[in-house]
């Protein structure tokens, strides 16, 4: 069965479908056919092979990877992989019935040590085969399966498979604990012969997956010397390749004999079973969790997801305190540690192994990196089944009721060994990953599961209202995860969903998102120009600037009042000076509200000429307190004269009485004892409150207008004393500059304030009027700076 070199959609979800029943079915074999848990407690105890014979046999096992250098040389002169691949991995598979037959001829009265020999032979000759072709199938996966869905794919591969592995595993763990003497081998002799089934028939299945046709036989060549070496050329592979190997030597070194040693009846001595609950439990969260890790790869890249699975080690250190009588307690937390980070490292490492090696002489990669990362990684598990051996019968007593087996020394010397391998993987160039500290931060953010449920959500074809709700959801840190699911969402049909999704990517604000949005304002035929303004604006950055103004010529007022919103979000100087050119020739109260509120943001003190102005002409009163709150946040801290003129009743009321209490604590900010008033501070303090104080008497007894001009003549007295002395009034701007640019503007403001209120005495807008004049003294500080020249003697030279 072929396909040309590039599959359908069809035949793609075809193969990927046969692919996951095929990994279901071969892990009934992978479960008690290879060095898993079933297998070392098989050979290490029930066949007493001990920690040294199965170290041996697992690191012979891994040495047998040296054998996917020849697979290079084959594969060169062979137009298909397939074909191979099926006929050498078939018989790989039939091991499973070498084991069964071993196991049938202990029951039978069979010496063990014989068996053992069948086993190391039989498993080597198995080994074998399998290496000298497993390059083959990587390959022909990486040919027809994308690698933007890759790692997902295999993740949730994993996960399927895992679903059979816990059913299979948890039933062989409880079916052995309930057998002893000849039975007990009759019932292994029956599990091997299953696996050896469910091998053979994942094998089989994958006749039904398509192989790319091959190119033309004039485009064959013979492997050369160059294409054979160009791997070994290849600092950065080479460097996976080592970094990897050193890994799996650590984890060799006391991985395979834990199993054995929570078995043994001379260690820890849990039964069988307890192997199956620890099992089902890390499977469970495999299941769940290696999709997501899956995502995370695809999106921020495979070597962080390595390093943090790795750590799945640390799990180990509560062997260093496991006993007969606490092992309830401790294997179940390091099943759910190791269940959790396990599947990012072993899922991990195959997708960063095929995210590094090129599509042209892929296969050649694929067979070095085995071949390489089984020969460092042998060494592991003879080092450790020969240092376990030695110190069995060691016990060293680091503190009373606290003492070290001889195993437990093994994972000690594993897990610094684990350390030292992440040093050497942190140098690995990967490039298009995140920095692995970045990748931490968001797969501990607890808002990681709420993205996951959401992209779930914006992913499926589901009701439009369900995708707009979902993506409404997506903020913080993790939103980066759904990047992709939103940007397909950007030409959805539904005009909600499409507002939503550009309104999410200002939320997630990464690179890519700027760049969908830039090319959705610039567009002319869409029709979420306004939405992808905003979420401009709320990323914030300034090379959306152009894209902002070339934008605010357009005929939409719509589209004009987001990009005024979204200049006063992102800044810069360009924005202040094109929001003041607009800001004067606006017609538009939609426009004024906006383009105020912006200037405000900005900082842009000449807009508030234009503010005052407007501010007492409108009939809107909404507008009007939104002007009156940008020429707050002008005078004061933005945001923070909201809250004086919004609320209920009773709020508003009484933070405006803390308005009035917090402009009389200021006094001292304003007239700056003992720099600039050394002889009469206390008694300008004195005035000054007292006036501030009659101010809100005035308010409460609705005396308006009378407020409003004592806060005129507390301004003139104020500005006087700051001045040069003899300073004509008309002079007072441009003099109160030089003191503050604020300190000017809210001069100007009140006695613009004053004339204004004569032709229209609103006592609604005289109100709001008086609270921007206190809210200016509660936050002003006289600046300790030279004034104009002829500064009177008041003003610190």
């Amino acid at each position: 069965m072929t396909a040309t070199r590039q599959l359908s959609q069809t035949q793609l979800n075809r193969s990927m479908a046969v692919s996951i029943a095929s990994g279901a079915s071969g892990t009934l074999w992978v479960i008690v056919g290879s060095p898993q848990p079933i297998f070392n407690v098989f050979v290490s105890n029930a066949m007493s092979g001990g920690s040294a014979f199965l170290g041996l046999l697992v690191g012979i096992l891994s040495f047998a990877a040296i054998f996917q250098i020849p697979s290079i040389f084959i594969y060169s002169r062979l137009r298909r992989k397939k074909a191979f691949w099926i006929v050498t991995s078939t018989i790989h598979r039939l091991n499973g019935f070498v084991l069964a037959g071993v196991a049938f001829s202990v029951a039978r009265g069979g010496v063990p040590s014989r068996g053992l020999e069948f086993i190391l032979y039989g498993m080597t000759a198995s080994w074998i085969m399998t290496n000298i072709s497993a390059s083959g199938w990587w390959s022909w996966m990486a040919e027809i399966i994308p690698d933007k869905i890759r790692a997902f794919f295999f993740g949730r591969r994993s996960s399927i498979s895992n679903i059979v592995n816990i059913g299979w595993f948890f039933l062989v763990s409880v079916v052995l604990d309930a057998v002893s003497g000849s039975a007990l081998f009759y019932t292994y002799a029956l599990i091997f012969a299953i696996g050896g089934l469910g091998g053979l028939a994942d094998i089989l299945l994958h006749v039904l997956i398509p192989e790319l046709s091959p190119p033309a036989s004039d485009e064959l060549q013979e492997l050369s010397v160059k294409d054979f070496l160009e791997p070994l050329k290849n600092r950065n592979f080479v460097g996976l390749c080592l970094s990897i190997g050193v890994a799996l030597f650590s984890i060799n070194v006391s991985g395979p004999f834990l199993a054995p040693y929570i078995t043994a009846t001379d260690a820890v001595g849990a039964p069988n079973t307890w192997l199956g609950i620890m099992f089902v439990i890390s499977q469970l969260l495999w299941i769940l969790l290696s999709p997501a890790w899956g995502m995370v790869m695809d999106r921020f890249g495979r070597k962080p997801v390595v390093m943090i699975g790795l750590l799945f080690t640390l799990s180990w250190i509560g062997y260093l305190f496991l006993n007969h009588a606490n092992y309830t307690f401790i294997l179940p937390v390091i099943a759910l540690t190791g269940g959790a980070l396990a599947p990012a490292f072993w899922d991990g490492t195959n997708q960063l192994m095929l995210s590094l090696t090129p599509e042209k002489n892929r296969l050649s990669f694929v067979a070095w990196y085995w071949a390489a990362i089984g020969v460092i990684s042998g060494g592991g598990s003879i080092f450790g089944g020969i240092l376990d051996s030695r110190l069995r019968d060691v016990r060293l007593q680091l503190a009373p009721g606290f003492t070290l087996r001889g195993l437990q020394i093994v994972i000690l010397v594993s897990l610094a060994m684990i350390a030292f391998s992440l040093v050497v993987l942190s140098r690995i160039r990967e490039s298009r990953g995140k920095p692995v500290g970045y990748v931490i931060s968001l797969v501990t953010n607890p808002g990681v599961f709420r993205t996951f449920l959401n992209i779930g959500t914006i992913g499926r074809t589901t009701e439009s209202f369900r995708v707009a709700r979902a993506l409404r959801s997506i903020e913080g840190l993790t939103s980066n995860l759904a990047l992709e699911d939103v940007l397909s969402r950007l030409e959805d049909p539904d005009s909600d969903v499409r507002d939503e999704a550009a309104r999410a990517l200002g939320r997630i604000g990464s690179p890519e998102a700027f760049d969908a949005l830039v090319r959705q304002l610039v567009d002319p035929q869409s029709t979420i120009r306004s939405a992808a303004a905003r979420a401009l604006g709320r990323i914030g950055d300034r090379r959306a600037l152009p894209f902002l103004i070339q934008a605010m010529s357009d005929p939409s007022e719509d589209l004009r009042d987001a990009c005024l919103y979204a200049l006063g979000e992102v800044g810069g100087e360009n924005a202040a000076d094109q929001l003041l050119s607009v800001f004067q020739k606006i017609d538009s109260e939609r426009l004024v509200a906006t383009g105020a509120a912006a200037a405000s943001k900005l900082g842009v003190l000449e807009a508030a000429w234009e503010i005052v102005p407007r501010m007492h002409e409108t009939r809107n009163p909404v507008l009007r307190n939104q002007l009156a709150i940008a020429l707050g946040n002008l005078l004061g801290k933005p945001g923070e004269f909201y809250q004086y003129i919004t609320g209920n009743d009773s709020q508003r009321d009484a933070r405006r009485i803390r308005l009035f209490s917090d402009a009389q604590r200021n006094l001292p900010n304003i007239i700056r004892a003992p720099h600039l008033f050394p002889a009469g501070f206390e008694r300008l303090k004195a005035e000054f409150s007292a006036d501030i104080r009659n101010v809100r008497n005035f308010l409460e007894v609705e005396k308006c207008q009378e407020a409003l001009d004592l806060c005129e003549r507390i301004a003139h007295r104020l500005v006087s004393l700051l001045l040069p002395a003899g300073t004509p009034d008309e002079l007072y701007v441009e003099y109160a500059v030089f003191v503050d640019v604020r300190l000017a503007i809210w001069w100007w403001f009140l006695q613009e304030t004053r004339k204004l209120v004569e032709f229209d005495p609103d006592h609604s807008m005289i109100t709001t009027d008086v609270f921007v004049a206190i809210y200016f003294l509660s936050t002003f500080r006289t600046p300790l700076r030279p004034s104009p020249p002829g500064a009177g003697p008041g003003v610190e030279p």
